[in-house]
Parts: structure tokens; sequence; C-alpha cells
């Protein structure tokens, strides 16, 4: 054989890879963007641990430069990608004696193939214009008619994708409308291997499917396990040694009698120290106060007492919103009374000038009305202190 003949011959050499099946040459695909995505969720999650780049979206970019990764170090040096090599196909020209894609072929390729650049492009600059808001520009805006163009642009994408899909789906040779009219298409890299995915994972699905389904209809016909056989027997000395029992000697606890409640009750010399502790005693003094008289022409007119039964009395005198002052009883009052009480008082010693002149710490703060000592500020107290037991309620009653 001459070598014009070999030349000659050359061309048809491809046709003798024989064609590659249509579902091999869309799983190389769905494996590469598979493997894209993995990655690039990958990078992205490690990005975001800089501050200074977490307000940017970065995943268009860093998908472009792992296609381009892939690219490189597949396509343009082995001219196959990692989802192809799986599926035993590579990347051939129907246009070279060699059957090997030129350089300008791949690089227009790279250039011109949907999901590497154009896709990148598009979507960049949907993502610009929906952040300038071009779709809510006037009609004669340049904005606004640039808008309306990548519209079009993205409609002829699709019909483009979608006449080389159809075109593909007839004859089976071209993946894309572009790989036909670069004359490039995949074919078996080996002829004696059509497929290099394994299906042991699959046939652990299957099997496992099937033994769990057969557990499931078999397990209730097996015969129950003694009553010391069980898990729950098994574990009790477990769960009994987690949940003994500890001994406590309440005889060595210190006790609170009486007695010293009695002197630490009668201790208070205010003078509403016997009420309630529930019992806010300004609100108990505002209620039992006497009206203030009614002046008028010289004339005045003494009101009567307000007459109240004890449940409303109960209910009007109660700490809803419970403070403590400063004083050493620590004593409780409601946060909107004691907190009016204390700013009447500093306008009082304002109003007084009895800031002019130092003074003691006693003739500045204002005197508790229910243990008599020295207060001079107030604060919220904890929620679990403004729950009253009935103990506490008990005790009271047996001082009183």
């Amino acid at each position: 054989m001459t070598l014009e003949n070999n030349a000659e011959a050359g061309p048809s050499r491809i046709m003798d890879f024989g064609r590659a099946p249509r579902v091999s040459q869309i799983d190389s695909d769905e494996l590469d963007e598979g493997l894209v995505s993995m990655l690039g969720e990958r990078v992205h999650q490690g990005l975001n641990n800089f501050k200074s780049i977490q307000d940017w979206d970065l995943k268009p970019e860093i998908a472009l430069v792992l296609k381009l990764v892939i690219f490189r170090y597949g396509i343009f040096s082995d001219f196959t990608s990692p989802g192809s090599k799986l599926q035993n196909l590579r990347l051939a020209s129907s246009c070279t004696r060699t059957g090997k894609p030129t350089k300008r072929t791949l690089l227009l390729y790279l250039l011109l193939h949907p999901p590497i650049f154009p896709t990148y492009l598009l979507t960049r600059l949907r993502r610009y214009a929906l952040s300038k808001r071009w779709p809510d520009r006037p009609s004669d805006d340049w904005r606004r008619r640039a808008w309306r163009m990548l519209v079009r642009v993205e409609n002829i994408a699709r019909a483009w994708e979608l006449l080389g899909w159809g075109m593909f789906l007839w004859d089976g040779r071209y993946p894309s409308l572009l790989m036909r009219i670069l004359g490039l298409r995949l074919v078996p890299s080996s002829p004696h291997v059509t497929r290099l995915v394994s299906y042991e994972f699959m046939n652990r699905q299957l099997v496992w499917g099937a033994l769990t389904e057969f557990l499931m209809f078999s397990v209730p016909l097996f015969p129950s396990l003694p009553t010391f056989l069980t898990p729950s027997a098994l574990l009790q000395p477990l769960k009994n040694f987690l949940t003994q029992e500890i001994s406590i000697d309440y005889t060595s606890l210190p006790s609170v009698t009486p007695q010293s409640i009695e002197q630490t009750t009668k201790a208070h010399s205010g003078e509403y120290a016997n009420l309630p502790l529930s019992t806010c005693p300004l609100c108990y003094r505002r209620l039992h106060s006497k009206p203030a008289p009614i002046t008028s022409m010289n004339t005045s007119l003494q009101l009567p007492p307000i007459s109240i039964d004890q449940e409303e009395e109960d209910e009007e005198t109660r700490i809803y919103v419970p403070a403590r002052t400063d004083c050493w009883g620590e004593c409780k009052w409601c946060y909107y009374c004691i907190a009016d009480e204390l700013v009447r008082h500093r306008h009082e010693l304002t109003k007084h000038q009895r800031s002019s002149r130092k003074g003691s710490e006693e003739d500045e703060s204002w005197i508790c009305l229910r243990c008599g000592g020295a207060v001079t500020t107030s604060r919220r107290a904890v929620p679990e202190l403004q729950s009253f037991n009935r103990e506490e309620h008990e005790r009271e009653e047996e001082i009183q």
C-alpha cells in the first residue's frame, strides 16, 4: 500500500471506531457538569471563610475556572474529559487525516462552546442588568433596549441548543450543533471496552434493598426472644448505674427555724415592714392614702376614702414587673413605681438646693418603706424572683 492510499484511507479511519452510544455521550456531559458542581461547591465553601469576600458571588467565576482547568488538562492534552474517559470516549475530528483535532479547532471549541464562555458572559450580564433594574427602565432608554436584546440572545441560544439536540437524537453523532459545524464528535477510545462505569454501587443498592424488604417480612414471623435476652434487660445494669439514687443526710444540713425568719422579718423597720413580699409598698400607700381635698374659691371639699374589697386590693397592689433596690434588705417593688418615686425624690432634693452643700449619703437617699434602709438606685429583678411559692406565704402568715 502506498503513502497516497494511506492518506486517502485516513479520513475514513474514524468511521471504523464505530458510533458511541447516545447515552454514553450524554452521561459524559452529565459527569463533567457534576464534577464542576461538586468542586465548585467545595471551593465556594472554602472561600466563605474569608470575611473580605463573603459578600461576593463568585460561583460563575469558580465554575469557569474549573471548566478551563478540565479543558486544559483533559481535552486540550488527551482529547478527553473526566466524564468521557469514564465512558470510554474521546474527542475526534472528521476534518483531519489523523482524526485528531487541531489546536485551532480546539480553541474555537473553547471560545464558542455554550457551557464555558457564552454561559458565563450571559449569566454575569443578566445578573448585572437585574441588579441595575434594566427591565424597569423606560422603553426609550438604551438599557431597556439592551435588556430586550439580551433576552433575544438567550432565546436564540435556547433555539440553537434545541436544534443541535434534535439533530443529535436523529443521527447520534454530534452532541451539539457547534461540534457538528467544527466536525468534532465523541468516538470510543478502545473498540473492546465500551463502558468503564462500574455497576458495583448499583448492585450494592439492589442487594441492600432486597435484603431490607426480606427482613421486614421475615422478622415479625420469628419467635420472640426470652425476657433476659431483650435489649432492655441487657442494658438494665447500665441504666441502674447511671440512674442510681444519691443518699443525702438531711439531718446534717443547717435548718432554718421560724424564729430566725421572725428575727429577720422583725429587723425591718420601715413603715410597711409587715406587708407580704408579693405586695408593692408604693402601690399599697397610694391605694390607702387619703384623697386630696378639692379647693376652689376659698372653699375645700373633702372626698371620702375609696372603698375596695380584699381581692381588688390584692390585684391592685401585686408586683407585676419586679425591681430591687440597693437597700440592705434588697426589697422588691414595681419597676415603674420605684423609678417614679426615685425621680420625684431627686427633683425634691434639687428644688430644696441640697446638692449645693455636701451632706451625708443618708440625707440624699430615699428611705425604704419596707426595711428602712437608704435607697439610691434600683434594678430589674431576675424573672425567677417574680414568682412566690406557697411556703413564703405560709411563713409570712406565721410571722404575722
